[in-house]
């Protein structure tokens, strides 16, 4: 059967970011998402879905035409929900898995969707109480999605190290920086995507897996990075959400220009030397960007060499300078440095552990850090010069 690929003829750009309800009392994770909802609808919000646990939602900037307009489009979103939220007597943060919550105690939200992935996936569905940040950006073919896909590979732990943000689990250090990954990957069809280098090859993919009852849509394709039929998107979602809306803005301004410097190459004829022995290599680099995030030194050719993350990521921002322009989004490109100087939001959560020895702490400085950075962005020439 022919996929549509409802294909963008502009560089569209939309995020989707996941967020925690919290009890104000004891900071754990509240079952409240349908209370939410429903004022949500009253007050003609209809951005705010639910998610698969009842103590977490989702919010989206709907598909923007310009990176500031996506900004602006999150940031009112984001203030108008903690109004909401804050008439129920609740509150919001952000991090990949909440530090001390217990996914035995959570509680599947009601929808058709979550009850058929519950019923088919069990144990692995129920414990997926974890938090990401989704990026979609408009390409102008299936054909192209899937190159874009293929070579974006090369970037994913990038991403992953940048919004790193899970480092406990259950109330135990981990001893990784995002140990939401390894909750996903215990899905089959999870991960880092299937190597196919054509939009034809992927409809063979797909109609294999639905002819057998493996899938039922796309969106049971949990790859880290795919390509959005609907939206006409290539569709990241390696990165874990991540505390801070500053923070959420750089990163997606990277995939923004990554994807566009790709695209660009694609047009003028520039190889993508992606191949089946970098894809065997792409497992070690995910590990070790979900262990030890920015710090962690990543395989960068067949020879074996290897480049610090933090290091290779400066090289992008200057590489991709002259693509955030044209996009309207160098400020927040340049926002990365200063996750390179402070740490990601793993290691303030360690740091903050380590000083206090609270993880209530540790959600308390989460919610603070969340809700500081939609009513007061930071000031884009503190960071011009970093």
């Amino acid at each position: 059967m022919p996929l549509k690929f409802h294909g963008s003829s502009k560089p569209t750009v939309g995020v989707e970011i996941e967020l925690q309800l919290l009890d104000p009392e004891t900071l754990d994770l509240t079952p409240q998402s349908e209370k939410i909802l429903a004022q949500c609808c009253a007050e003609g919000e209809d951005r705010v879905k639910a998610e698969v646990h009842q103590s977490m939602i989702e919010i989206d900037s709907e598909i923007s035409n310009d990176f500031k307009q996506c900004r602006g489009f999150l940031t009112d979103r984001l203030i108008r929900l903690n109004g909401v939220a804050e008439k129920l007597g609740l509150q919001l943060a952000i991090t990949g898995t909440h530090p001390f919550q217990r996914w035995q105690e959570r509680l599947i939200s009601n929808g058709d969707r979550y009850q058929y992935l519950h019923d088919k996936y069990q144990w692995v569905f129920r414990r997926m109480n974890v938090y990401g940040m989704h990026v979609h950006v408009g390409v102008e073919s299936g054909d192209r999605a899937i190159a874009i896909c293929c070579a974006m590979t090369k970037y994913l732990p990038h991403l992953l190290a940048l919004s790193a943000n899970s480092p406990f689990w259950h109330g135990v250090d981990t001893g990784m920086q995002s140990s939401r990954i390894n909750i996903l990957d215990a899905f089959p069809f999870a991960g880092l995507p299937q190597l196919v280098t054509s939009w034809q090859e992927f409809e063979h993919y797909y109609d294999t897996l639905h002819q057998v009852g493996a899938i039922k849509s796309i969106k049971d394709l949990y790859w880290y990075i795919r390509p959005n039929l609907l939206f006409g998107t290539v569709e990241v979602r390696i990165c874990d959400a991540m505390t801070t809306l500053d923070e959420t803005m750089a990163v997606a301004a990277l995939i923004h220009c990554l994807i566009m410097k790709i695209n660009d190459d694609l047009d003028s004829g520039k190889e993508m030397k992606w191949t089946q022995q970098h894809q065997w290599i792409a497992p070690e680099n995910q590990w070790i960007a979900a262990r030890d995030g920015l710090d962690g030194m990543i395989v960068v050719d067949l020879q074996g060499t290897r480049q610090k993350i933090s290091e290779a990521v400066l090289e992008l921002i200057e590489l991709l300078l002259p693509i955030a322009k044209t996009l309207n989004c160098e400020e927040e490109l340049l926002l990365l440095n200063h996750i390179i100087d402070l740490g990601n939001g793993a290691q303030r959560q360690k740091k903050i552990f380590s000083e206090t020895g609270s993880l209530k702490e540790v959600v308390a400085k989460a919610r603070d850090e969340f809700i500081a950075s939609i009513y007061n962005p930071l000031c884009d020439d503190r960071f011009l010069a970093l």
